[in-house]
């Protein structure tokens, strides 16, 4: 068989059979489109972890918090990222401080967080 008849019988193929060369599958599963969202980090557990009248050791955490909702009082510590630790054994107390003299002033107190050690916490108490 000679070329110029093979290519002829490609041609006449191709005009009786068009789908040949075609894609006869479909997909099973409809392409999903890409999302910019679908995104989250993981919480970062701030907030108070002592609670006032519990015990603290020295330097156990707290308060884990961002930026300076609360201020170190006496045997308190604060750290780079503003975490309150204790620097002695004894009990945790909260108090507010007065601030700014102003009447109009949104904030007028600094909450202040102190550690009372336990031979001052008993005179108190008694």
């Amino acid at each position: 068989m000679s070329l110029l008849a093979a290519l002829g019988r490609k041609v006449i193929a191709q005009q009786h059979f068009p789908l040949l060369h075609q894609q006869l599958r479909f997909a099973t599963k409809k392409a999903g489109g890409s999302s910019k969202n679908g995104r989250d980090s993981a919480g970062r557990r701030l907030g108070v972890k002592v609670w006032g009248g519990q015990e603290a050791k020295p330097g156990s955490i707290i308060i884990r918090q961002r930026g300076k909702r609360f201020y170190a009082g006496e045997n308190v510590g604060m750290g780079v990222d503003h975490t309150l630790y204790s620097k002695v054994l004894g009990v945790v107390t909260f108090s507010n401080h007065p601030w700014k003299k102003k009447k109009r002033a949104t904030k007028r107190f600094k909450k202040m967080v102190n550690v009372v050690p336990y031979d001052a916490a008993e005179s108190i108490s008694m």
